[in-house]
């Protein structure tokens, strides 16, 4: 690597590895996840115990958490397996076929009957109490300045936070040594289990599995941001627009709509993966991930 492409020195604390970046394996990147979620868990329980109360942690808390857990994680990635690697792409900001961000945008829509579908089958089946609904519903009675802090946390800061750590610091290192459907599964895998309600593992490994799809194929993590945003904002708008009453009353997805919504995010996949194929600004963007 050219020295004057470096935009951080490296540490002589941490041996510099051979080309400048080190791969990751499977074991090393769960390792990572499972680490970040301790830590996490760990910053609420510390602060939930200087509070006192019930123990649940507010929206804001939360987000704090995860925010210093994710940055821990990112740094001793960045310091361990490329300490002399410009953070911008490694972590694959980097630009890709613009029509990359209206199928995220379609798929942040559509995506959401499949997963909301399956996770109502299994919270019929196995209850979690509260509804998450419900909480966010109470979270958001204070006001106007209280949903604007909602929205830049669960539309833009937190799905950042998010792909920064699981298609940005995992995906990249893991891309490496593997083939992208293996990479995809791991980092889809992993965003789905730190999660921590087992209701959520298959429907957001569902919305993972997109998300990867579509940093795989665009070489990017811009498109996935999109579609993880949009996502969490549509979400975020159907509290917004349910009465408590209503949400805690909330019916299943029509089976008519699910398989129509599913059919949908089929094919938009099948859209992502032939535009991955076709473009040249893709192809270039992904060569850089192995490069």
């Amino acid at each position: 690597m050219d020295p004057d492409e470096d935009e951080r020195p490296s540490s002589p604390l941490i041996p510099r590895p051979e080309g400048g970046e080190r791969s990751m394996s499977y074991i090393a990147a769960a390792g990572f996840a499972i680490g970040t979620t301790f830590v996490y868990i760990f910053f609420l329980s510390l602060i939930g115990s200087i509070r006192g109360g019930d123990g649940r942690a507010d929206l804001v808390t939360s987000f704090g958490c995860q925010l210093v857990s994710t940055l821990i994680a990112l740094f001793l990635i960045l310091q361990l397996h490329a300490p002399d690697k410009s953070i911008r792409d490694y972590l694959g900001v980097r630009a890709t076929h613009r029509g990359f961000f209206p199928l995220a945008a379609m798929l942040g829509m559509a995506v959401q009957i499949p997963a909301n579908a399956l996770y109502d089958v299994l919270v019929k089946r196995w209850p979690t109490g509260q509804p998450r609904e419900e909480m966010l519903q109470e979270e958001l009675a204070g006001g106007v300045p209280k949903r604007i802090l909602f929205f830049v946390i669960l539309v833009l800061a937190g799905p950042l936070i998010e792909e920064i750590f699981f298609r940005g610091a995992l995906f990249r290192p893991l891309r490496r040594r593997y083939d992208a459907l293996g990479t995809i599964l791991a980092t889809s895998t992993y965003f789905a289990f730190a999660h921590l309600e087992w209701q959520l593992v298959v429907p957001i490994g569902l919305v993972g599995f997109s998300l990867g799809l579509l940093r795989s194929a665009s070489g990017s993590l811009l498109p996935s941001f999109v579609m993880h945003g949009l996502f969490n904002g549509i979400t975020l708008a159907s509290v917004y627009t349910q009465s408590p009453a209503e949400a805690a009353a909330s019916t299943p997805i029509p089976l008519p709509v699910t398989i129509g919504g599913s059919a949908v995010t089929i094919v938009l996949l099948g859209l992502v993966h032939l535009l991955g194929k076709k473009s040249e600004v893709a192809r270039e963007a992904r060569e850089k991930d192995v490069a």
